[in-house]
Order: structure tokens, then sequence, then C-alpha cells
């Protein structure tokens, strides 16, 4: 099995350090859109952040770029994910990197575990701006106001 190259308390330092937006992010969203932002950290760490919107399911999606790990995802929708001790978690939730999960699952992949909304200080909402807010202060990004993203007004 392949090592991680990473480990908890790095990737938790990872998602707490604070971060700019690298580019400046104007987008109005319609049913099924997607998009990336770029953040940088300290020590010119980089990171990106992808998110999907549809009337049924929003995704935000933080990985580090040096391996490509994903940190935290999360998923505002009525899926589930199946963690490697058997739990399901169902609807809204976050996965956070974890190694004891890479290493329980086996499946060389999935290097995160679920936990339901709210957690820490991720809230429990549907709401697509609402969650991006939380996100962007929970993650340190300490520019939001660079991201300018509206929902078209027929999907709201």
């Amino acid at each position: 099995m392949k090592k991680l190259l990473l480990t908890d308390s790095e990737a938790k330092a990872l998602i707490k350090i604070i971060k700019a937006i690298a580019n400046k992010h104007n987008r109005t969203l319609t049913n099924r859109s997607s998009g990336t932002i770029n953040l940088v950290g300290k020590h010119d760490t980089r990171f990106i952040l992808n998110y999907f919107y549809s009337t049924t399911s929003k995704v935000f999606h933080l990985r580090e770029t040096q391996h490509n790990y994903t940190l935290l995802r999360i998923n505002l929708n009525n899926k589930f994910h199946k963690n490697a001790n058997g739990e399901k978690v169902w609807g809204n939730r976050v996965n956070i990197f974890s190694e004891e999960e890479y290493y329980q699952k086996g499946d060389e992949t999935t290097h995160y575990k679920a936990y339901p909304l709210p957690y820490e200080d991720i809230l429990n909402t549907d709401d697509f701006l609402d969650m991006l807010d939380n996100l962007l202060d929970y993650t340190n990004v300490n520019n939001p106001e660079n991201i300018a993203i509206n929902i078209q007004e027929d999907l709201l």
C-alpha cells in the first residue's frame, strides 16, 4: 500500500493557515455550474477550492496542490459517504483528511472521513452562499471580498 505523504496534523495546519484568493472570481451560477478558486497560503503554499452547484447538490472541495490530497470536502445533498468502519453518513456532511481512514479503508484512494454537519465551526445549511462564506472563514481566507458569486435568479 502506498504511504500517505501528509499527516493529520499537517493537514489540519494547512486547513487553518491564513490564505488569500489568488485571482478575483466573479461568476453567476446556473444549474450544474462548477468552478475553481485558486488560493495561496504562507510560504507560497497553493490550494484549490473547487465547487459545484445544482438545485439538488452543492459541493465544496479544498485540496492542497503538492500531493493533491483532499483537506476537506463539504457535500450539501441527500447522498451518503461510507466510512471505513461501515458507518454511512447521510445528508449534509464534511469529509476531513484522515490518515487512519486511509489505512483502514485500504483502497489507496480514500484519505478522508465523513462527519455530519454541523462539525466544529462548519454550519449545517443548504444555502450555497452561506456555506461558501462559512467555509472561507473556517479555512482562514483573509480576502473573501475577491469572490463575487451570484446564483441565477430562477434557481433561488
